[in-house]
């Protein structure tokens, strides 16, 4: 951990030692977006509701997963016709958030590139419909594996993907999480919708708020203001450093919370580790600092993405009333 890393857990409790099974095997990763947005309603999505901050927008990000010439996608978004969903998903949809879709779903947006990639929807071997497909039900019971506290199943059994049990928003809710480089580890983390927010994630006891003066208030600056003042502003109405600036909201987002409370903390055990790149599927705070399909995210640490987007997401709160 460097000295940049050091000053962002100034005052944090020591982090974990994260155990992830070693591996010499990679995935390509890459971040589709359909250029849908999602409302999230504050109180719906997350507690408490601040005055002053309404809630954005959102992306909905998609992971294509890339193992040689075998491929995945993880996490589907929105459908463009999504009132056709089940009666009572589309029930859920109209009394939780307001939706803005694009022009194309995931398998259009592959279908219709032109970078030369080449991927295409009937290249993708596991996807939620399973319409002319081998079902495959994954299963985390006797895997003996686990990646920090979650129980995890080795996708491509080589350990450079694995898919991470992570109850509490819907039953059979999973993350995942992709090894990108080797020498050094590195990884993505794709937290999917165990929460909404990274207001949910940090700060947490791993990973304080930075400080005005500290060298991790530098990555603030892209926001547009003085990230001192912004910082100074945050603390005189946050409680504790240590402690997230929201929770999972109780209601029906979250029908298991207590195991939902349980993912989040385990996410921010792995947030703490300066070799994890940890993406929820609705952060708006990334914006262009996010690589998009069909560039690789696999360099993300050399790029330092991980620092420079971390505490973005404050900015969307610098008009909340103490």
């Amino acid at each position: 951990m460097d000295s940049s890393e050091q000053s962002h857990l100034a005052g944090a409790s020591s982090p974990l030692d994260v155990k992830v099974p070693t591996s010499s095997s990679i995935v390509d990763v890459r971040v589709l977006d359909t250029n849908t947005r999602l409302y999230l309603k504050p109180g719906v999505f997350w507690e408490p509701i601040l005055e002053g901050f309404e809630g954005p927008n959102a992306p909905v990000y998609c992971f294509l997963v890339s193992h040689g010439n075998r491929h995945i996608i993880f996490d589907l978004g929105v459908r463009t016709d999504w009132e056709n969903y089940a009666p009572n998903i589309v029930k859920l949809v109209k009394a939780t958030t307001t939706v803005s879709t694009g022009d194309k779903d995931i398998a259009s947006l592959l279908d219709d590139d032109d970078s030369g990639l080449g991927i295409r929807s009937s290249d993708i071997e596991a996807i939620v419909d399973a319409a002319g497909r081998v079902v495959r039900e994954i299963s985390f019971d006797n895997t003996g594996l686990r990646v920090g506290r979650f129980d995890a199943f080795d996708y491509f059994g080589d350990g450079s993907f694995y898919l991470l049990n992570a109850p509490g928003h819907a039953t059979g809710h999973m993350c995942a999480l992709a090894r990108t480089t080797v020498d050094p580890p590195s990884f993505v983390f794709m937290g999917a919708d165990a929460c909404h927010h990274p207001g949910v994630l940090r700060p947490s006891q791993y990973l304080t708020l930075p400080q005005p003066t500290s060298s991790g208030s530098q990555y603030l600056s892209s926001y547009g203001g003085c990230p001192g003042d912004l910082l100074t502003q945050l603390g005189k109405w946050k409680k504790s450093l240590q402690e997230p600036f929201f929770e999972v909201a109780r209601g029906p987002l979250f029908p298991d919370h207590d195991a939902a409370v349980d993912t989040v903390a385990k996410i921010q055990e792995l947030d703490a580790a300066g070799n994890i790149f940890v993406l929820i599927a609705h952060d708006d705070s990334l914006g262009d600092k996010l690589p998009l399909y069909p560039a690789r995210l696999n360099n993300w640490e050399a790029k330092d993405l991980g620092k420079a987007t971390r505490w973005l997401f404050c900015k969307e709160l610098e008009h909340v009333k103490p």
